[in-house]
């Protein structure tokens, strides 16, 4: 007869590659009555498990005697996305010193137990972490589901509750907040924590990740340098990705790359060398952009962590280091099975840069020929890496005409984008047309420029759906457009507050621009600014007491084109929709 206790609904997945101990960890589950174990030996296996099956408990071995240990792989299924939100992961170690491992890294298991684990150590541990998420299942579920402003009520009803797990529900608020690009009632949040318990890592680090959302990047140095000064936060490497990226937006790439060495020499994760390498190859130091790079891929190769990008970026690096014979070797080594399918992009990518490493050889006739396969690849105006190691093959194989306009038309598809544009500018050095970086980055902007200038003329002349219309068109030719997508979504507001009514399928687009700007500029205040003026957007037209139809002869109001530039402010002259807006319509 089945064991009954409070953790039989449990489906667990136990990962460890000695048989007896996995069979030793399946028996103490077994007696504490969940009876559905499944089990993995390596990676591999598990992410097989995870993904065809709904677990609610996983007890990993820290070392796997792979190339991936336990703590990569909670790594990549935290950031993949691959776990459940409400999964618990018990790391299961016998190194003594894995809580410093742990307390570094940006992603904690729910426990950890040293061996030998019994039955009781796991249950134990998983009373408290079922009771802490007891605490918040609604939020949990909610967050599941992808619906973050339910999310954040249900931690409002889970801290007015109060108990012993308020903090949580705290943290889990602001995290959330953060999320929805509301970075001032984040910062409301992380205050409050501490006032209840001072000197809590994770609420001051929020608190440097508010600044930064908001564009306060020196406010967020300040903030990151205390936390990683003290002795409690010396090893948040979060702290240091917050002080990179805000010293990289004030232009100091030089002091954001030695910050990244810091973490680096901290940790010397395959993560933490791929953000220096790449941080590094922008920066133009290839010495160590291939020293981070080499370790990366030799850390990763045929793991289930290894990206095909880290050995197309180590590939250029070679080839601009003069060394095309190791980029082709190391593009000719099946580090990656993406760089050998056929019609993967990063096979296209190989290409190319294949192609550039022939021609540095002086093999033209093959350099060509490469060239030309990468082309029937890759999709052309992307401003990313691929869409320079394109322009790069074809300007080193003569055809210096094409390679130059497909840079330019990939700077017209971003020209916000500091970090592409700074890749292509390298690009242009590389490539002897430094004396063309001005006039492309000039004819880049000026192209865009003109584009929103005509959406913006018709929003003037109060033709809201013609204005929506012309800026949608320039973004079906320019997708990634930071730019682009900013004015779609405050030309669609605009939109929605001069007609002054309710239009679903312009609300459902605003979202999807701001979900893409979101995943372009993570942080952004910009992006912050704008999602609080479509919350305005909608709390206005909702409030309204009955939404009122434009008429064409009521006079349309002055738009403000640089508002976005100036203070993020987009509220129309005159008279309001309502008296009050609900800042948390959306």
């Amino acid at each position: 007869m089945a064991i009954v206790t409070p953790y039989s609904h449990l489906h667990a997945l136990v990962i460890d590659d000695q048989p007896t101990q996995q069979a030793t960890l399946r028996g103490h589950l077994n007696l504490l009555g969940i009876g559905k174990v499944d089990g993995a030996t390596n990676p591999d296996a598990a992410l097989k498990h995870i993904r065809r099956s709904d677990y609610q408990l996983i007890l990993c071995d820290y070392n796997l005697e792979t190339r991936t240990d336990g703590q990569q792989l909670l790594e990549h299924l935290r950031e993949s996305g691959e776990l459940p939100v409400d999964c618990l992961f018990f790391m299961i170690t016998a190194e003594a010193g894995y809580a410093s491992v742990a307390a570094a890294s940006e992603h904690n298991p729910d426990a950890y137990l040293l061996k030998p684990a019994t039955a009781s150590d796991i249950a134990e541990r998983l009373k408290t972490a079922l009771d802490r998420r007891a605490a918040v299942v609604p939020v949990m579920q909610a967050l599941k589901e992808r619906d973050l402003d339910r999310a954040v009520l249900e931690c409002d009803e889970a801290i007015a509750r109060g108990g012993r797990f308020v903090l949580y529900a705290m943290q889990l608020k602001a995290q959330t907040l953060l999320r929805l690009a509301r970075p001032e009632d984040a910062r409301w949040v992380y205050e409050e924590a501490l006032g209840l318990r001072p000197g809590l890592v994770w609420a001051r680090l929020g608190l440097a990740r508010v600044e930064q959302a908001q564009g306060r990047h020196d406010e967020a140095l300040v903030r990151a340098r205390d936390v990683v000064e003290s002795r409690e936060g010396s090893r948040a490497l979060a702290a240091y990705d917050v002080i990179a990226g805000s010293l990289e937006a004030r232009g100091d790439g030089r002091g954001a790359l030695d910050v990244l060495r810091q973490a680096a020499d901290q940790v010397p994760s395959p993560r933490r060398h791929r953000a220096l390498g790449e941080a590094a190859f922008r920066q133009g130091d290839l010495k160590t952009a291939h020293a981070s790079f080499s370790k990366v891929v030799a850390a990763t190769k045929f793991s289930v962590t290894a990206q095909a990008q880290d050995v197309l970026t180590m590939a250029q690096t070679l080839i601009d280091l003069g060394q095309p014979g190791q980029a082709q070797q190391l593009l000719a080594d099946r580090a990656h099975p993406d760089l050998h399918s056929q019609h993967h992009p990063a096979c296209g990518v190989a290409s190319a840069l294949e192609a550039q490493a022939l021609a540095a050889r002086g093999q033209l006739t093959e350099a060509s020929a490469a060239a030309e396969r990468a082309a029937a690849t890759l999709m052309d105006s992307g401003a990313d890496f691929a869409t320079v190691a394109l322009a790069r093959a074809e300007i080193s194989t003569g055809k210096a005409e094409a390679g130059l306009a497909r840079l330019q038309r990939a700077m017209s598809a971003d020209h916000e984008n500091d970090r592409f544009m700074q890749m292509a500018s390298k690009a242009l050095e590389r490539t002897g047309h430094a004396d063309k970086i001005e006039t492309l980055v000039a004819e880049a902007t000026q192209a865009m420029k003109q584009h929103i200038d005509s959406a913006r003329q018709l929003l003037r002349s109060g033709n809201a759906a013609g204005a929506l219309a012309n800026i949608e068109a320039t973004l079906a030719r320019t997708p990634n457009n930071t730019a682009v997508l900013l004015e779609a979504t405050q030309i669609a507001c605009m939109s929605l507050r001069l007609n002054k009514r309710m239009d679903d399928s312009v609300v459902v687009r605003a979202r999807s621009y701001l979900a893409k700007l979101e995943q372009l500029m993570p942080g952004s205040d910009r992006v912050a600014r704008m999602q609080r003026y479509l919350r305005d957007t909608l709390g206005a037209l909702l409030a309204a007491p009955e939404p009122v139809q434009r008429v064409a002869s009521a006079p349309t109001p002055a738009f403000d084109a640089d508002a976005l530039d100036r203070d993020g402010d987009f509220d129309l002259p005159g008279e309001p929709l309502a008296p009050q807006a609900s800042a948390q319509a959306a």
